[in-house]
């Protein structure tokens, strides 16, 4: 219990931590407007996966992603200064986030038959007018 809430404390401080390395002290032009979305660390807290989202279209998203990958020693030594009370710096790699694409999808889905169902009952109460 006290494992896990250390866990997803430590989750939280890499997720501003390294959001803020992202935004302000990266200077890669690859590196666009990217969301550090959630952060998943192995249970000895040693290894960090950080998911992004990424604003562009899939080109885009593939060229920040590169920089992202050639920034990561630069962006794990700036945690390292920005985690001094800590022992030890987490190795991280950066992944994206499948989950908020699964969750466009299915509002997608919602809003197609959203209007399918508009357009159906319209059609519904043209034929009760008749």
């Amino acid at each position: 219990m006290v494992l896990e809430q250390k866990k997803k404390h430590f989750e939280k401080v890499l997720k501003r931590n390294i959001s803020h390395i992202i935004h302000r002290k990266t200077k890669d032009p690859r590196i666009g407007f990217v969301t550090v979305t959630r952060i998943s660390l192995s249970n000895d807290l040693h290894n960090a996966k950080i998911y992004i989202s990424i604003l562009g279209n899939k080109e885009e998203q593939e060229k920040c992603l590169k920089g992202l990958y050639s920034a990561t020693n630069f962006i794990r030594s700036e945690l390292a200064h920005e985690l001094k009370r800590y022992r030890f710096t987490p190795s991280i790699s950066f992944h994206f986030d499948k989950e908020l694409e699964k969750v466009h999808q299915l509002m997608m889905k919602i809003e197609d038959l959203g209007r399918e169902g508009d357009g159906r009952e319209s059609q519904d109460a043209t034929h009760e007018n008749q």
